[in-house]
C-alpha cells in the first residue's frame, strides 16, 4: 500500500511521523533533506503507519479511571512525597487542573507541579512517570542528557512508560475530535 503524506519543511535535524487525527500522515523533514530519501523513510515505516491509523479508526474510549477524584489527589501526594525524597527534592505546590497537551508541568522558579487531572485514567506506574519527570526538573531545568539520566537513574523503565501514556493521549485526542 502506498502511503499517501503531507511534508512540513523546517530547521529540524531528523524525520519524523506524526499520524494526525483522522489518520493523516505528516512527515517531518529538514530543509535540504531529498523526496526520495523521505520516501524511502516513509516506505519502511509503512507497517508502523497502517496499524496507528487502525488504531484511530477503531473506537476509542477512555478505560475506567483508577481513582476517585479524592483518591486520585492523595495518589498524587503520596507518590510527590515519595519521589521528592528519593530525588533529593522539594515541592512548594501540586497543582491539579486539566490540560489539553502536556502530562504536567514545572515551575522551577517557584517550585510548582502541576498535574494533568486526566493522569487519574492511567496506571499507577505513568502517574509515577510523570511525576518523576516534573520533579527531575527541580534538578535539572530542561531535557538535555543531565536530566534524562536523572529520569532513568531511578526510572530505567521510564521509555516503556512513556509509550503507555502516549497511547491515552491518543484516545484523549480521539475524543476531543469527536465532541
Amino acid at each position: 500500500m502506498r502511503v499517501i503524506y503531507t511534508i512540513t519543511r523546517s530547521r529540524r535535524r531528523t524525520l519524523a511521523i506524526h499520524i494526525k487525527s483522522g489518520g493523516v500522515v505528516e512527515v517531518r523533514a529538514p530543509l535540504s533533506l531529498g523526496k526520495s530519501e523521505i520516501e524511502r523513510f516513509v516506505s519502511a515505516k509503512t507497517d508502523w503507519i497502517e496499524k496507528k491509523q487502525a488504531q484511530i479508526a477503531a473506537p476509542c474510549e477512555l478505560p475506567p479511571s483508577r481513582f476517585t477524584d479524592a483518591d486520585f489527589e492523595l495518589v498524587v501526594r503520596e507518590l510527590v512525597k515519595i519521589w521528592e525524597q528519593r530525588l533529593d527534592v522539594e515541592v512548594a505546590f501540586i497543582g491539579i487542573r486539566k490540560m489539553s497537551s502536556r502530562w504536567g508541568s514545572c515551575t522551577t522558579k517557584t517550585r510548582r507541579i502541576r498535574l494533568n487531572s486526566a493522569l487519574k485514567y492511567c496506571s499507577r506506574e505513568c502517574l509515577e512517570y510523570v511525576i518523576v519527570h516534573e520533579l527531575a526538573h527541580l534538578r535539572e531545568n530542561n531535557h538535555s542528557s543531565r536530566f534524562w539520566a536523572i529520569v532513568s537513574g531511578v526510572l530505567p523503565d521510564y521509555k516503556a512508560r512513556q509509550s503507555k501514556l502516549r497511547m491515552l493521549q491518543w484516545i484523549l485526542n480521539a475524543q476531543r475530535g469527536n465532541q
